[in-house]
Parts: C-alpha cells; sequence; structure tokens
C-alpha cells in the first residue's frame, strides 16, 4: 500500500514539474533555481522508490521459492516440521547479503497438512532512505502458497535406497495395480528390473534410478524423487506401547499333538513365542476384541501356513468352533512379527490366507508387519495357489518380501498394498493390489501419492 502511494505522488510531482519546465514565459535562471531543489527531491524519492520495489521483488522471489520447497517436501512426506523449516531456510538462501544486512525478515510459515498447501508472510521495514520528506521508512509486505495438487495413491513401493532390483519382476507373473501406483526409491541404475513375459499394469511407475525391461503399461518414468517410508512414525508410535515381553502363548501347542489334536483352533489376540505351523488340513482362526487389543505379536518365530492349511479371520459352517465371549467376525486383526531371532511370514503354494487389517485404533490398516529392527535371515514369502487375500498393507520396512507361486494373489481384497524394503515377484501367477478413493475411510493411514503437482496457488 505503501510503495503505491509514493508511486502516485512520484507520477503527479513529475508531471507538474515538467509543465511548469515547459512554461517558456518566465526567466531561464529563475526556473532552474525554483525547480533545482524539487527535482533533487524527487530523485531522491525515486531512489528510494526503487530500492524498495527491488527489495519487494527480491522477497516475493524468496518467499516463492519458500514455499515450492516446502510443498515439494510436503509431497515427499517429510513432517511438519521439516517442511517450516526447509521453507524458512529456501528463503533465506534466496536473498542477497545486502538485503540481509538492510533490514531483519521474520517469515511466518503456515503448513496445512489436510489442505496440501504452505503459505509463507513477510512484512520488512526498509529504513535505508535518502529522504525523508514523505516517510522515514517504507513498508513492504509480500506473501506466497504453494499447493500439491493430488496425484494417484502408490500401492506397492520399494524402500531400499540403493538397491539392485529393488523391485524385480520375473517369469511369467503378472502385476495389476488396480487404480493406483508403483514407486521405487532406489538409485542404482537397474532399480526396477522386469525380466519374462509377465506384464505390469498400474496407474504409473516411477523409479529414482533407472529401469530395465519392456512390459510395463505405462513406461516408467526416471529421476523421480525419493518418498519418505509413510508408515514409519505412525507404526513406531504405536509399536511403542506393545509389551512383547511375556509370553501369553507358546505357538507349537496351539494344534498339540498326536491324534487327539484338533483341526480347527481358535486364536487369541496376544503374545506368541516360537513358529506357527499351520500344515495341510488345519485351520486357524483370528478373532479379534474389536478395538485395540486385536493385535497378535509373534516373537522369535516365523508364520508358516503350508499347502492346504489356512489362516482366516471368519468362522465357518462345518469348523465345529464357536468364538470366544466378546470376540467379533469377521476379525479385524494386526500380526506383527518381532524378535531377537525373527521368524518371517511364510505362506507357501496352495495355503490360504484370508485376513483383515483393523480399520480403528492401533495399527488400524496394518494387516502384517515386521519390526524394523527385527530383520529375519530370508525374504517373507506370500505364494499364490491356494485363496490368498490380504485386506489392508503388508509393512516390511527394512525386510525382503517374494511374491510367488500361480494363481491369483489379492484378487478379493478391496483394500490391498505393499511397502517392503524390496519386492521381488515371480512365478506363474498374477499379483492384485488396489488402493480406492475411500481408502482413508476404511481405516488406512494415508498413503503417499505419485504425480503429484507442485504449484504457486494463483
Amino acid at each position: 500500500m505503501q510503495l503505491r502511494k509514493i508511486r502516485r505522488i512520484l507520477t503527479q510531482s513529475t508531471s507538474l514539474l515538467q509543465q511548469f519546465a515547459n512554461d517558456k514565459r518566465g526567466n531561464v535562471a529563475v526556473i532552474f533555481g525554483i525547480t533545482s531543489i524539487p527535482l533533487a527531491m524527487i530523485a531522491s524519492m525515486s531512489v528510494d522508490f526503487g530500492n524498495s520495489v527491488r527489495i519487494q521483488n527480491e522477497l516475493q522471489a524468496a518467499v516463492d521459492a519458500g514455499v515450492l520447497a516446502a510443498a515439494t517436501a510436503m509431497a515427499s512426506g517429510e513432517d511438519d516440521t521439516s517442511k517450516t523449516q526447509i521453507a524458512e531456510d529456501t528463503f533465506f538462501a534466496n536473498l542477497s547479503d545486502n538485503s540481509l544486512s538492510g533490514f531483519s525478515a521474520s517469515p511466518v510459515t503456515n503448513v496445512d497438512f489436510p489442505g496440501k498447501q504452505v503459505t509463507m508472510t513477510v512484512s520488512v521495514t526498509n529504513s535505508r532512505m535518502l529522504t525523508t520528506l514523505l516517510s522515514d521508512h517504507i513498508d513492504i509486505n509480500v506473501e506466497a502458497t504453494a499447493v500439491v495438487d493430488p496425484g494417484n495413491p502408490i500401492c506397492m513401493m520399494s524402500l531400499n535406497p540403493t538397491a539392485k532390483e529393488a523391485l524385480y519382476l520375473n517369469g511369467t507373473a503378472d502385476i495389476v495395480a488396480d487404480g493406483c501406483s508403483i514407486h521405487v526409491n532406489s538409485g542404482h541404475d537397474e532399480a526396477l528390473r522386469q525380466v519374462g513375459s509377465g506384464t505390469a499394469l498400474a496407474e504409473s511407475f516411477c523409479v529414482h534410478g533407472e529401469y530395465s525391461g519392456s512390459n510395463y503399461t505405462p513406461t516408467p518414468e526416471k529421476d523421480c524423487r525419493v518418498e519418505q517410508d509413510p508408515l514409519k512414525e505412525y507404526f513406531n508410535d504405536d509399536w511403542s506401547t506393545v509389551d512383547y515381553s511375556v509370553c501369553d502363548f507358546q505357538s507349537s501347542d496351539i494344534f498339540g499333538q498326536g491324534n487327539g489334536a484338533p483341526d480347527v483352533v481358535l486364536l487369541e489376540p496376544g503374545v506368541y513365542c516360537g513358529d506357527l505351523n499351520i500344515t495341510a488340513g488345519k485351520t486357524a482362526i483370528l478373532q479379534s476384541d474389536g478395538g485395540d487389543n486385536s493385535v497378535y505379536v509373534f516373537v522369535d518365530g516365523s508364520i508358516d501356513i503350508r499347502g492346504g492349511g489356512t489362516l482366516r479371520n471368519t468362522i465357518e459352517a462345518g469348523d465345529g468352533v464357536t468364538g470366544a465371549p466378546g470376540m467379533t467376525f469377521p476379525a479385524e486383526t494386526a500380526i506383527i512379527l518381532t524378535g531377537a531371532n525373527p521368524g518371517r511370514l511364510e505362506v507357501n503354494g496352495g495355503a490360504d490366507m484370508v485376513i483383515k487389517a483393523k480399520s480403528s485404533g492401533t495399527f488400524a490398516g496394518i494387516a502384517v508387519a515386521q519390526d524394523p529392527n527385527s530383520i529375519p535371515s530370508q525374504p517373507h514369502q506370500i505364494a499364490g495357489g491356494g485363496n490368498v487375500n490380504i485386506d489392508g498393507i503388508v509393512y516390511l520396512p527394512t525386510q525382503p518380501l517374494d511374491v510367488t507361486g500361480n494363481g491369483v494373489i489379492g484378487n478379493e481384497a478391496d483394500q490391498f498394498a505393499i511397502i517392503a524394503d524390496v519386492v521381488e515377484v515371480d512365478g506363474t501367477g498374477q499379483l492384485e493390489i488396489r488402493i480406492g478413493a475411500d481408502y482413508q475411510a476404511a481405516g488406512l493411514p494415508e498413503l503417499p501419492q505419485s504425480h503429484e503437482r507442485v504449484r504457486l496457488a494463483n
């Protein structure tokens, strides 16, 4: 406002003086004497005005750069604190030493995470004036807002930043990512690799490094930004509330031994120690209480479901069992593996695994996960050939996952995503993953998006 007022005064004064100077009726010396002082004052005011405009333009450019950098960080999954710091660090990095020495600028940054936008305002006072005829300072105010336009949710992500074949598609197996994208964080020159006649279909493929192979639809994009682990803080916060120091159950006792061993057992939420082996003809049924206690923790042991074995969350006719009082079906549960001698999830060819993640409370949206500090000696394995449908997220942030076998995996799941250190898909079957537009309403945590567009708001 102040700069506009000064501009108007300068324009009017210059016009009047020009008219006076053009008047030929007076004495030249008198005219010069009368006009020289105002002309000097106007020249000083013009310099002050020009300096202020220069400062305003520099501030605006720095504010624009700050909000764009912060919004880009937002699109990559940085937390709110780091976004504010990135905005302000970028702002000051784009100011000249001369400007920084002339005034004190304290930007105010607002990060609107739900609205996916970053706003910065800056107000400074320019007191370096040649003349104080109109004012001894000029107030300068600038503002900018950057927004992140939505893209497609990512339903398969390889987190490893350097691995070769961080996502490896081998053989005749097909991947179908329904309504969602696939992202590879590795910067390796063969971070994403496809070999054989299998195909990969998604909304988009994005790899930080390079890729090889041709059976992608659409063609992968290279040099994509590195996405942050979207579940790291979310998982760690909930994991910190779990006490797994005492075993509630010994996994080897679940089915028992001998001729009297049951074929169908009901599992209760709690801490299980050792290997849980579900062999052919055996069925383990998960129960849940509909609340935060519906968590199954497996310490120092694998969940091994052999061909013909079943792990599911429903009681079916013919099971010959009834649920425990207070338990609900179909169950909504979270399965977490941990321990100093950790096991892994092994779903072998012909096995059935039908489970659903919790829709609320701790670990909501996470169907199967492993403690990031607990790394088994071999990759987790999910093999098709049976009925394998996992409704929720498989989260293995520091552990590899192999998806193999024949048949179709995930074709009946409403929401199915995989986030792992590295992923290999091979065999002769088909892996279907999907994230619907309403996935957060179903209780899943927010996932990163591919092809988000960062721009300055109009």
